[in-house]
């Protein structure tokens, strides 16, 4: 039987969309630290809502969502390799490194939820955290995706 797609044109995929995502939460937090430290109503506020709004519709859910959808594939063809055994001596040959990862994974995509939640609060108005709080919270996508990789290459 043919595959529409192959693991090496998925694990790709996967990591291009990786990719996409983390800049983007990257940056999203920069916008916001623009957004709080601007005029409310002005000019630069309304620049970077729009900017914002479109980094998170255009970039950061498709990105992730793809990301998922390329891991979860990835994941099921490690499953099926050997689907002759009992599912749960399957499951419980995944390396630990792998369980490491989705969780490091699963905090990223609440953090992202998380973004996206306070930037609906920024738009309708509220400034719950100072300009400082947003330039640091730019640094968390960063230091999770470093902990990722090495998980992921290094398979410790």
């Amino acid at each position: 039987m043919e595959h529409v797609i192959g693991y090496d044109l998925a694990r790709g995929l996967h990591i291009i969309a990786i990719i996409a995502w983390v800049s983007g939460l990257l940056m999203l937090p920069r916008f916001y630290a623009y957004i709080t430290g601007s005029q409310a109503g002005g000019e630069l506020e309304q620049a970077m809502l729009k900017a914002a709004r479109s980094l998170r519709m255009i970039i950061l859910t498709p990105s992730l969502v793809l990301a998922w959808a390329f891991g979860i594939f990835l994941f099921a063809t490690y499953l099926v390799a050997d689907w002759s055994r009992p599912f749960p001596d399957i499951v419980a040959s995944v390396p630990h490194w792998f369980w490491g990862k989705l969780i490091l994974v699963l905090g990223l995509s609440g953090y992202h939820g998380f973004l996206s939640a306070e930037g609906r609060k920024l738009a309708s108005g509220q400034r719950r955290h100072s300009e400082r709080y947003w330039r640091l919270m730019s640094e968390i996508p960063f230091l999770v995706a470093i902990a990722v990789v090495l998980l992921a290459t290094l398979e410790p």
